[in-house]
């Protein structure tokens, strides 16, 4: 393993994605899974490569309970360091949580036990990637939120994979257990927000809501904190692939419809005013320049939750810890209607004209009535005062 770090190190690489780190580790009559032993034998890896190549950071792909991600960090700041970046699976978990509900009672739950990271350590932030998605939160938080965790990971499945009553998602189950009901979902993001069954019925609202979700769950990503990853295809609104039905020793495993051949005529579109792929790419591309000039994006540990008592909104500011006056608020709405924010839950944190606030993707002010702030449907605000 070493050998094959250094030689990555060696070609130029400056991050290293090591798979399925919780793994690492076989003992007889465990589970096999996030053993003291994984944890020594990052340690060592990381000396090593402090050593040889001190300018390479490991990422731990660690896709296990939220108590046990932030563990491959390591132990400190000084000693025992494991991986400077890790997958924050449970983030991504709660978001597609989110946007099935069409609330945040989960969202906000899981955000407040969400684990705290090491100074020196940061988070990878994603919607989807080239894995299935599972639905890794944790029970307590799930009970907090008012649901029972196996009939609401039962929900979860059956919306994502299309068989739960009005549905549009285009997800297929993976690893099904037909005992327990348990199941991981396989698809792309834009198949599973409901773009492909809104394409085929050429229904343009909903059309119009696939491509908001997909905005909306980057908007959250790109300004939570930590480094955003954004899977190839998403920017363009790839849909599910069967080809890989076609290939044998491809045909047993779902996960391939979220791994298909990039299509390059379907990324020229993005070019094409009007067309989804251009709607998709251009908000992405404008909230990227925005989250690069904003200073308190910053990965600094600046992200306070607001409990607004809305269920359907995820609100949380950063704030730039060297100087407070360079402050956003994120104003998420999950659901498809849309919603109000008294006034008052603004002036409680701190943001004192609601009124004059504006944001920062669209440059308008936001609308206040009876001293209400509306946010539309499906919708991330990046609100500046």
């Amino acid at each position: 393993m070493i050998d094959i770090i250094l030689y990555w190190a060696n070609q130029g690489a400056d991050i290293l994605r090591l798979d399925a780190v919780a793994f690492l580790w076989k003992k007889m009559g465990s589970v096999c899974q996030n053993e003291r032993e994984a944890h020594l034998l990052l340690q060592l890896m990381k000396d090593c490569c402090q050593v040889t190549a001190p300018g390479v950071l490991f990422i731990a792909e660690a896709i296990v309970a939220p108590s046990e991600i932030s563990k491959y960090f390591g132990e400190d700041a000084i000693n025992a360091k494991e991986c400077e970046i890790a997958y924050n699976a449970t983030l991504m978990a709660l978001l597609w949580d989110a946007v099935a509900t069409k609330n945040t009672a989960l969202l906000n739950q899981g955000i407040k036990s969400h684990p705290i990271k090491l100074e020196r350590a940061t988070w990878l932030n994603y919607v989807r990637c080239h894995d299935d998605i599972g639905l890794g939160f944790d029970d307590h938080d799930v009970r907090l939120a008012g649901y029972d965790p196996a009939m609401h990971r039962r929900f979860l499945v059956d919306y994502f994979t299309g068989r739960f009553p009005g549905s549009p998602a285009r997800g297929l189950p993976f690893g099904e257990n037909p005992k327990t009901g348990d199941a991981r979902i396989s698809g792309s993001l834009a198949s599973l927000v409901g773009l492909e069954a809104a394409l085929e019925s050429q229904d343009a609202a909903a059309i119009d809501d696939a491509i908001k979700t997909i905005v909306l769950l980057h908007g959250v990503i790109l300004s939570f904190g930590g480094i955003p990853l954004l899977y190839y295809g998403d920017a363009i609104g790839a849909l599910n692939s069967l080809e890989y039905l076609a290939d044998a020793s491809k045909a047993a495993d779902n996960r391939w419809m979220n791994r298909s051949n990039f299509d390059w005529n379907k990324a020229k579109k993005r070019h094409q005013t009007g067309t989804v792929e251009q709607r998709i790419f251009s908000a992405l591309k404008k909230m990227i320049v925005l989250r690069k000039e904003t200073t308190a994006f910053a990965d600094m540990d600046n992200r306070q939750l607001l409990d607004v008592d809305t269920p359907n909104l995820l609100v949380f500011s950063r704030v730039d810890p060297s100087n407070s006056r360079n402050r956003v608020l994120v104003v998420a709405n999950f659901n498809v209607e849309a919603q109000t924010l008294p006034s008052d839950a603004l002036r409680s944190n701190g943001f004192l004209q609601p009124e004059a606030m504006k944001d920062l993707c669209t440059g308008e002010r936001i609308e206040v009535s009876n001293d209400m702030i509306a946010l539309p449907p499906l919708s991330c605000l990046w609100l500046t005062d």
